[in-house]
C-alpha cells in the first residue's frame, strides 16, 4: 500500500472513532489537517461538517456539507446531513428541499419522511405534514415521534376527533410516554372535555430536563417533605402552591387561590419574582416569595403544582371561577402612568404582537404577528397606540407602521406590577396570545386577542369569547398562519366600539 494512503487511512480511522467516542474537538483538527493535504475530498468534507455541527458552528457545518454535496451529488447521507443542518438553523424551506430529494431517493426510508413532515411542521404547515408522517408509520408502525406529530398536525388542521384518536392510538402502544398522555389531555381541554383532559394532563408533572414543566424546590424532595395535595380537607392546614410553566400560566390560574382560602386553608405560595410584586395583591396569599424564601424549618402540611387546582376542585367548563379582577395594580402608579399617558381625549390602546417561541414540539401554534401586519389599525383616529412589548425585533427604536404613532414603553416594563398599572390605565388592549393578554384578563380589563388557527386549548375553537375572562373577545386566523383576516375584523369592530365606549378621559 502507498505509504500515504496508509497514513491517510490510519488518521481518518482514528478521527472516526474519535468523533463517535464523543472527542469531537480532537476529531475536528484532524479533519481539518487532512484536508489541508487532501483539499474537497467529500467524505472530509461530510464528517468535519459533522463535527462542526456537534460543535455548534452550524454555519461551517452548512458550508462543508454543501461542498460534499455538489462533489458527490448522489451521495444521499450528504444531502440529508445537510438539510438537517440548515433545519437546525432555521433555514427550513430550503432543508424541505434537500429533504425532499432526499425522500424521492429514498421512499421507504421512514425517517426521511419524518423529517419532511418535521420541516413542513417548522413551516407551520401543518396539512403538508400529514402525509408524510402517515407514510412514515405506515414504513415504521412503532414510530413515536411520528404518532406524535401527526396527532399535533391534525389538531391544528382542526381534525379534532382524529387527532384524538391519534394520542389514544400512542397512549395504548405506548403507556409510558408523558408526551402521548399531556397531548391526549390538552386535545381533550381544546374539546372541552374538562375532566378527561385534566387527569391526562397531571402526566405533564413527569417530564424532566428541557421538557420539565415545573422545578420542585430541593425542600420538597426529602423524606421529611410534606405530602403532594390530593384534594383531601384544608381546613386549618398550610398548602404551598408551586407556580409551572409560562408567566400567563401563574396569571390564569392563581385565580384558584381564593378558593383554597375559602376552605379554611392558609395558602403560601412560589413563584417568578417578575410576579411576585403583582401577585401580593391577591388578599388570599398568606405567603408569597421565591423558593429560596421557604424551608422546611417552617413546614406546610401538603403542596400542590399550580395548574393541579383545576383537577382537584373539579373545574368544568360551567365552574371555572371567572369573576375579575383577581389581581389588582398598585393604587399609587396608575394615576403617574395616566398622567405620563398624556392628558389628551384619545383612547388609550396597548399592543404586544411578539411572544416568546412557544414548546419546541409544538412549533404549529405560531402566535406572533408583527408590527407591520398591525398596519391597518393605523387607519383609525382618536387613539394614542402604546407598546406593552417588552421585546420586539428591533433593538432600536420601533417602526411602526405609517400613521401609527406608537409610544415605546419597553424600558418601564420592568415588572408585571408595573406592566398591570400601565394597563390599568389604558381603555382596552390589543394582544397576541401572551402573558399580558392573561395580565389584562386577570386585571378585568378589556382585553382583544389575536389567535393562530391552531390555538392553544385555553382558548378553545369558534368562540369569539372565553369563560376564563369576561373582557376578553378573540379574533381568530381563518388561514393557517395569516393575520390580515383577524386584523380586519378587529379594525371593523374597533370603529364601532370605541365610539359606544365611555369617553376617554
Amino acid at each position: 500500500m502507498d505509504p500515504h494512503a496508509e497514513v491517510f487511512q490510519q488518521q481518518w480511522a482514528e478521527a472516526i472513532r474519535l468523533h463517535q467516542s464523543g472527542h469531537i474537538q480532537a476529531a475536528a483538527r484532524i479533519y481539518q489537517a487532512l484536508l489541508q493535504q487532501f483539499p474537497g475530498h467529500p467524505h472530509l468534507l461530510h464528517q468535519y461538517g459533522l463535527a462542526q455541527q456537534a460543535l455548534g458552528d452550524l454555519r461551517s457545518a452548512m458550508h462543508l456539507l454543501s461542498q460534499a454535496v455538489v462533489r458527490e451529488p448522489d451521495q444521499r447521507a450528504f444531502r440529508l446531513d445537510l438539510g438537517l443542518v440548515l433545519k437546525q438553523m432555521g433555514r427550513s424551506r430550503a432543508a424541505l428541499e434537500r429533504l425532499q430529494e432526499v425522500q424521492q431517493q429514498q421512499p421507504d426510508d421512514a425517517e426521511i419522511h419524518f423529517h419532511v413532515g418535521d420541516t413542513c411542521m417548522d413551516l407551520g404547515e401543518a396539512a403538508a405534514a400529514l402525509e408524510p408522517f402517515r407514510t412514515a408509520i405506515r414504513l415504521r408502525p412503532a414510530f413515536l415521534e411520528a404518532w406524535i406529530n401527526l396527532g399535533l398536525c391534525l389538531k391544528a388542521c382542526g381534525q379534532l376527533d382524529e387527532a384524538l384518536r391519534c394520542f389514544q392510538q400512542v397512549v395504548q402502544d405506548y403507556p409510558d410516554s408523558i408526551a402521548g398522555h399531556v397531548n391526549l389531555g390538552l386535545t381533550h381541554l381544546l374539546m372541552g372535555h374538562y375532566t378527561l383532559g385534566w387527569q391526562a394532563y397531571e402526566w405533564r408533572l413527569l417530564a424532566t430536563g428541557r421538557e420539565a414543566c415545573w422545578v420542585v424546590p430541593d425542600f420538597l424532595l426529602g423524606p421529611q417533605a410534606p405530602p403532594r395535595w390530593t384534594g383531601s380537607a384544608l381546613a386549618g392546614k398550610t398548602i404551598l402552591i408551586l407556580a409551572e410553566q409560562g408567566f400567563g400560566d401563574t396569571l390564569q390560574f392563581v385565580r384558584y387561590v381564593p378558593l383554597l382560602k375559602a376552605a379554611g386553608a392558609r395558602v403560601w405560595f412560589i413563584g417568578p419574582p417578575s410576579l411576585l410584586p403583582l401577585l401580593r395583591t391577591v388578599p388570599a396569599m398568606d405567603r408569597i416569595g421565591t423558593a429560596q424564601d421557604f424551608s422546611l424549618a417552617e413546614p406546610a402540611d401538603c403542596y400542590c403544582p399550580l395548574l393541579s387546582l383545576p383537577l382537584l376542585l373539579h373545574t368544568q367548563v360551567g365552574t371555572i371561577p371567572a369573576e375579575v379582577p383577581y389581581v389588582q395594580a398598585a393604587p399609587d402608579r396608575v394615576p403617574l402612568w395616566a398622567d405620563r399617558l398624556g392628558t389628551e381625549k384619545k383612547w388609550r390602546v396597548g399592543l404586544v404582537w411578539r411572544g416568546k417561541p412557544l414548546h419546541q414540539n409544538d412549533p404549529l401554534r405560531r402566535r406572533s404577528c408583527t408590527l407591520p401586519d398591525l398596519a391597518p389599525l393605523a387607519r383609525l383616529t382618536d387613539v394614542t397606540w402604546v407598546s406593552l412589548q417588552k421585546e420586539a425585533e428591533e433593538d432600536g427604536p420601533l417602526q411602526p407602521p405609517d400613521g401609527m404613532a406608537l409610544l415605546d414603553l419597553r424600558g418601564a416594563l420592568s415588572d408585571f406590577a408595573q406592566t398591570a398599572a400601565i394597563v390599568s390605565a389604558l381603555d382596552l388592549v390589543i394582544s397576541i396570545d401572551t402573558s399580558v393578554a392573561h395580565l389584562a384578563g386577570a386585571l378585568g380589563k378589556p382585553v382583544w386577542i389575536l389567535l393562530p388557527l391552531a390555538p392553544d386549548w385555553r382558548w378553545s375553537l369558534y368562540q369569539e369569547t372565553t369563560p376564563w375572562y369576561p373582557t376578553a373577545r378573540l379574533f381568530r386566523q381563518t388561514v393557517p398562519n395569516c393575520w390580515q383576516d383577524p386584523i380586519q375584523r378587529m379594525v371593523t369592530a374597533l370603529s364601532q366600539w370605541l365610539p359606544t365606549h365611555e369617553d376617554p378621559r
